[in-house]
């Protein structure tokens, strides 16, 4: 299963993502933390060097900061790549000048984000994948990706269904060849890509497949930006699979809060630390305490 952190930036998504983590590895279940974040910290909260390869923290536990820069450029180099053998007259449009522009564009952070999504849901080699998120506005767009993508390119599909029928009524005046829909390779391509979307739509609702876990603390502005992402995901049609109080002190009043608000989710809490939440011992110590996280 994919476990997904969301949460307004600062409210503790990195901890309470390696904690869970630590736990799912000490149960022996093979465990991939991956994290999205572009100021990623969960070298300092692991306290050793990490990257885009990996670093091994336990016998079953992976630990990896992704490098959003480096799959940006993929994605375009991928693009345009398709898009020079799609349109054989390249040379004249100058394609490479329009990606070298390109690279700067907004939404470019968005696809870099989901084709880190994308690899871990295609990663058969882990029990449970545990992604740090980005933070809320960049996450939420990425998770809109599919749906968005989908729409655009269920339209072009018809759009160039009508320019294949155009197409084929000239090529019958002129008793030239012609060719169906699906011989058309721009046509061909958008199917690709319509079923590349359509997967990443419907892993993200399943939850059997996917949990979205929703982190806030004690406090109104973290309160007011879970409630509005609850509201996002709803309107995108994902589930919350449970709502994570971070650093919870002794009073009842925010569970209190957070019941009434999120009525018919699960809930667990994770209490405030004496100490800085840092170093594998800590994590460990914090994971065997904290067992209702991975439950």
């Amino acid at each position: 299963m994919v476990h997904l952190f969301l949460g307004k930036g600062g409210v503790g998504k990195s901890t309470c993502s390696s904690i869970t983590a630590v736990q799912y590895a000490v149960s022996e279940k093979k465990t991939l933390l991956d994290s999205m974040d572009p100021a990623h910290n969960l070298h300092d909260i692991f306290q050793t060097k990490l990257g885009e390869r990996g670093k091994k923290i336990l016998p079953g536990l992976l630990i990896r900061e992704s490098d959003m820069e480096q799959m940006s450029r993929a994605y375009l180099s991928q693009i345009k790549d398709e898009l020079k053998g799609l349109y054989h007259y390249q040379q004249a449009l100058n394609i490479d000048k329009y990606f070298d522009i390109l690279k700067y564009a907004p939404g470019t952070e968005e696809y870099a984000s989901l084709l880190v999504l994308e690899r871990c849901y295609e990663n058969q080699k882990y029990d449970e994948i545990i992604i740090d998120t980005p933070p809320t506005a960049l996450t939420l767009k990425m998770l809109a990706l599919p749906a968005v993508n989908l729409h655009w390119i269920r339209q072009l599909m018809k759009m160039r269904s009508e320019i294949v029928d155009k197409k084929n009524g000239v090529a019958h005046v002129r008793k030239q060849n012609q060719y169906s829909v699906e011989q058309d390779p721009i046509y061909v391509r958008l199917r690709c890509m319509e079923k590349r979307y359509g997967k990443l739509e419907t892993v993200l609702k399943d939850t059997k497949t996917t949990e979205l876990i929703l982190v806030l603390n004690e406090d109104e502005l973290s309160l007011a930006e879970s409630l509005m992402i609850q509201k996002q995901l709803d309107s995108l049609g994902l589930q919350l699979g449970k709502v994570l109080l971070n650093r919870k002190t002794s009073g009842t009043e925010w569970e209190n809060r957070i019941s009434e608000n999120f009525t018919g989710i699960r809930r667990d809490s994770l209490p405030i630390q004496n100490c800085p939440v840092i170093g594998l011992e800590i994590l460990k110590n914090l994971a065997e305490s904290q067992s209702a996280l991975t439950e």
